[in-house]
């Protein structure tokens, strides 16, 4: 036999078995790429308020532990579900589920913010988030943020302070003076009774702060600043014990 004809032969044989295998080769890969190598988890809004972790977020993905996915075709994992089980936790604000070129499942979650924490006499304290949201206390972490007490909470606690238009107007102001680095250094406590007429306990000095209504209030803010600024260091900061804000143009001290 001739030594062409034998390199023919021989390629023939050969070549259908490089491309059968480069085949395996790339089908192999291919479904590699279609299976969840890992799970990758970024929670943002944190600042500083650890209410949520990465190991409470994998519970909702696995079903506490009953469901693995690691390692599961893509195509078997419905990534809308985990969304939807991620956001039923509470301080989830939102989140998104996806994939990426790696094969890697991505979570990026938003942790709700508090601004305030409502205290509730007749059962368990809620917090109040920068959406107006009613949020549970945690045993894990407690915000350092202003505390909120009076009858005014209670159609709204388990609800939402922005379901009318007195829970607007209140959470509005409670949104101003924690935005505000000068006035939230100032106010420990905000008392609302029914009505929504506001008391306000200050972080250093004892006078009862009599607001009123948050009608007008950078009015009454910029006359509580006059107090702060020009009669307390003259008259001392502990002489009066009571200071009235509600009527236009004036302070009165008693």
């Amino acid at each position: 036999m001739q030594p062409k004809k034998k390199i023919y032969i021989a390629l023939k044989f050969i070549i259908p078995a490089i491309i059968f295998l480069i085949s395996i080769g790339f089908v192999s890969k291919k479904q590699e790429e279609k299976l969840c190598k890992k799970i990758v988890i970024t929670i943002e809004n944190q600042q500083g308020n650890f209410f949520i972790n990465e190991g409470d977020i994998m519970d909702k993905v696995t079903k506490n532990g009953r469901e693995m996915v690691v390692n599961l075709p893509f195509d078997n994992v419905k990534l809308k579900d985990i969304e939807q089980r991620i956001e039923a936790l509470k301080f989830v604000q939102s989140a998104q589920v996806y994939r990426d070129l790696q094969g890697n499942m991505l979570i990026d979650a938003v942790q709700a913010r508090p601004i305030a924490r409502v205290f509730n006499p007749v059962g368990k304290d809620y917090y109040i988030s920068d959406r107006g949201e009613i949020l549970p206390v945690s045993e894990r972490f407690t915000a350092r943020v202003m505390v909120l007490s009076g009858s005014f909470f209670r159609p709204y606690l388990e609800k939402n302070l922005l379901i009318d238009q007195a829970g607007k107007d209140l959470f509005n102001f409670i949104q101003f003076i924690e935005k505000d680095k000068f006035w939230s250094a100032q106010f420990a406590q905000l008392e609302v009774n029914k009505s929504g007429m506001i008391n306000i306990y200050p972080q250093v000095t004892k006078q009862i702060i009599e607001f009123g209504s948050v009608a007008d209030y950078s009015e009454k803010l910029s006359k509580l600043k006059i107090f702060y600024d020009k009669i307390l260091p003259d008259r001392g900061w502990n002489r009066y014990e009571r200071v009235n804000l509600q009527f236009k143009d004036q302070i009165i001290c008693e």
